[in-house]
């Protein structure tokens, strides 16, 4: 029996597909941000015509958007197939080194099932193993800014002393700006999220919640601002 090359799994995509295969790329960058360097998370195509890898975060193993699909990804599309076609989680783990060979991984493949049921994509996960270690202590830990700010939320011992300690430090670095004859009126705004964002508050939980209801804004003219702080920290 002659065996499968990659290509031969590639399928034609219709929109509903790749809307999926969209939406899996927005999960991809919210899954990097949660889970922290240590960890590589690639949304992978089988769609006709398509890079093979749409969207990588924390690129670890070397691989980019430029990739195509390869000899290496055949055993876990066959793989997936299978579990479809059983009706089982189409999901596998498994270990695996890099490209160079010179770092371990424990990964996991999931396929993104699209119309018909067909297999249209891979979600892959690979956890570097020799990752160091502070990688992996500082993506659990709270940041050092929110210490240093006095925010111990593992010493408030209910939801009405975490948010009044949140309330006390959003009203006062509002008040420390407002107060400020040197920043101009219409800049006040901005530099408040900005010294919010440098203390960690919008790393805790309705942190941004609380600013918007403060400040008399809209959530997502927070987001708004903290996006082009983002933008500004990167181009600098």
């Amino acid at each position: 029996m002659k065996k499968k090359k990659a290509e031969d799994y590639l399928v034609k995509l219709d929109e509903s597909d790749r809307k999926i295969l969209s939406s899996y790329c927005t999960l991809c960058d919210c899954l990097g941000a949660y889970l922290g360097n240590a960890y590589e998370i690639v949304v992978h195509s089988l769609g006709i015509g398509d890079n093979f890898v749409r969207k990588i975060v924390n690129s670890k193993s070397g691989r980019s958007v430029k990739d195509h699909e390869d000899i290496s990804f055949v055993l876990a599309i066959e793989q997936l197939y299978a579990r479809i076609l059983n009706g089982d989680l189409p999901v596998i783990v498994y270990f695996g080194s890099g490209k160079t060979g010179e770092d371990m991984y424990k990964s996991t493949s999931i396929g993104i099932v699209g119309s018909e049921n067909r297999l249209i994509g891979m979600l892959c996960i690979n956890f570097q193993l020799n990752a160091p270690f502070m990688d992996i202590i500082n993506s659990l830990a709270l940041p050092n800014n929110l210490i240093a700010g006095h925010l111990f939320l593992n010493d408030q011992n209910d939801n009405h002393g975490y948010e009044a300690t949140l309330y006390e430090t959003i009203q006062n670095t509002k008040d420390l700006v407002m107060d400020n004859p040197e920043i101009p009126a219409k800049y006040k705004r901005k530099e408040i999220i900005r010294r919010l964002n440098e203390a960690g508050v919008f790393e805790i939980k309705n942190g941004v919640a609380i600013c918007a209801e403060i400040l008399g804004v809209t959530i997502t003219t927070i987001y708004m601002h903290l996006r082009n702080i983002d933008e500004s920290n990167n181009s600098g």
